[in-house]
């Protein structure tokens, strides 16, 4: 029963190994990003902008390891398309 459930996390959940600065930055943003949705509640949620700026820095730096991981390029391409909307969510909001 626990190797079922195993293997179907697995389908969700992939296991991926990440170079220290980049888990650092990661740690740093979701850090940010914390405090952010804090202000945001405090303040009206005038500080969403700075939060959506920070989920497509998120994606770039996720295509960017990939791309020196060399590893899938459709995977690469797909966070490359993920950071390009919430770019396009900062600058409409």
């Amino acid at each position: 029963m626990l190797n079922k459930l195993k293997d179907i996390m697995g389908l969700f959940f992939e296991k991926s190994e990440s170079t220290k600065p980049f888990i650092l930055i990661r740690y740093l943003m979701i850090i940010l990003m914390g405090l952010i949705v804090i202000l945001g509640i405090i303040y009206e949620f005038n500080f969403i902008k700075y939060l959506l700026i920070l989920l497509g820095i998120g994606s770039m730096i996720d295509a960017f390891e990939r791309l020196l991981k060399k590893e899938n390029k459709s995977r690469m391409l797909l966070d490359l398309g993920v950071a390009f909307v919430w770019f396009t969510l900062f600058f409409l909001y």
